[in-house]
């Protein structure tokens, strides 16, 4: 009897060690489409917010000579259009750019993609305001 009790307090302490090393995920992720400059594509850009580990994903959409771009507002937000810092993709289009962060569980994270040039920092083409948590 002693040995089937053993072994089951050795299983469920392995099990407990399992479920606390997963990485938590208590947030929403988000996504923000940019608009095109091209009639033909449905958008320039698509920028996403990934709760889980912090990624910010930025993706160019359409040949259209623009960069992909994405302004991140970070709790505590700032005000009257502000935002905290950008995310520039200027590769080719279908090209996708990964930026790892991280921040507290709960933390509110806005994003909007849009798209530009990314040697003149001239901009536009900007989708919604999303907003997630980390």
């Amino acid at each position: 009897m002693r040995v089937f009790r053993a072994a089951g307090i050795t299983v469920a302490a392995v099990a407990l060690i399992a479920i606390a090393g997963s990485p938590a995920s208590a947030g929403t992720s988000v996504t923000s489409y940019g608009q095109s400059s091209v009639d033909s594509c449905t958008s320039g850009s698509v920028g996403r917010f990934d709760d889980v580990g912090e990624h910010f994903y930025l993706t160019d959409t359409c040949a259209d000579y623009m960069s992909a771009v994405l302004k991140v507002d970070v709790a505590p937000f700032q005000s009257y259009g502000g935002y905290d810092f950008t995310i520039w993709n200027s590769g080719k289009a279908g090209s996708t750019k990964d930026e790892n962060r991280s921040y507290a569980e709960g933390t509110g994270v806005c994003i909007q993609a849009g798209g530009g040039d990314s040697l003149s920092r001239e901009w536009g083409w900007w989708g919604y305001w999303t907003c997630g948590t980390a």
